[in-house]
């Protein structure tokens, strides 16, 4: 059962009611969540949060940005749209500089955690070498740069304001299909046109790019999409060009479910599926969902993707 508590600007908190409609995005490439929802009206001061729990467990945490009241001959209706917490690091500029050997942490507390995100990974690593905060920079921007270079991962805020800087990793396994979680309908994409087969590296002036990184199982099922890269202008080649290939990988394959019921809290879970015709699917994950509300009743569409899109 869904709840919703709203927070006014005097720090008040209000029980809302039951939404009338209402549609939650969550997407791994997307650094910010996103809600809209309309309710009945109720005289409030102006909203500032949002507060989406399900059976009592916090799923979306948002910071309201447009409040719009309405009113219609039929009734008085109240809409929302809010963004979780990674819209402050987004809407925040850095200040210009440059760093010497930043760590996690000094990454951390001067861009994420005045915002209140807190971290579930923090560690203490150190990217070796300068990082550069332009002008016009965003603190997610410093925040992505850093992952990036320290661990070629891409960060993840959560729906509920936790950052993970290695990206969502979760532990929890869900099963779709058979007696477990049941789904109305399935589809496969394999988008061999995303895949890569190998990157060619540049890696001294005088000569031309003669090394190749290659995807071998890209290439033993006869895709030839070949990408050029310049080491001498990056300062990671070898991962820049692992990166291309697993990109090129991830984004090659996908599985989507239309399933019963609010499933917002599960992205980042594994996930296995079981179907009669397409058979059985695993090392899979929930990389992104989108759940709707409305007087007919509530679904959410599931994206799974491989959780290890290997190489080489």
């Amino acid at each position: 059962m869904l709840k919703i508590i709203w927070t006014d600007i005097k720090g008040r908190e209000i029980v809302a009611p039951y939404p009338l409609s209402m549609s939650v995005s969550v997407d791994e490439g997307v650094p910010a969540d996103s809600l809209d929802a309309e309710f009945p009206y109720i005289d409030t001061d102006e909203l500032c949060e949002i507060m989406l729990y399900n059976d009592d467990q916090p799923v979306f945490r948002g910071i309201i940005d447009e409040e719009e009241k309405v009113v219609y001959q039929d009734g008085e209706y109240l809409r929302l749209s809010a963004r979780s917490p990674a819209a402050l690091l987004l809407d925040n500029e850095a200040m210009p500089c440059v760093y010497d050997h930043p760590s996690a942490g000094f990454i951390f507390e001067r861009y994420v955690e005045p915002f209140g995100i807190r971290c579930d990974d923090l560690d203490d690593a150190v990217y070796f070498g300068e990082q550069t905060v332009a002008k016009g920079s965003s603190c997610w921007s410093v925040l992505k740069n850093f992952c990036n270079a320290c661990y070629a991962s891409v960060p993840r805020v959560s729906s509920t304001g936790v950052l993970y800087m290695k990206g969502l990793q979760e532990k929890e396994q869900i099963c779709f299909g058979g007696d477990d979680m049941r789904y109305l309908r399935i589809s496969e994409l394999n988008k061999r046109s995303a895949e890569l087969s190998a990157v060619r590296v540049k890696t001294a002036n005088p000569g031309g790019y003669t090394l190749c990184v290659s995807n071998r199982d890209a290439q033993e099922r006869g895709i030839r999409r070949e990408r050029y890269l310049n080491a001498l202008l990056s300062e990671s080649p070898m991962r820049c060009a692992d990166m291309m290939l697993r990109n090129g990988a991830g984004k090659a394959y996908s599985l989507k479910l239309r399933c019963l019921g609010c499933l917002l809290g599960t992205e980042g879970r594994n996930a296995s599926v079981s179907d009669t015709v397409l058979g059985q699917r695993s090392g899979l994950y929930i990389s992104s969902l989108y759940y709707r509300l409305t007087a007919n009743g509530e679904y959410t569409d599931v994206r799974l993707k491989r959780r290890n899109s290997s190489c080489g």
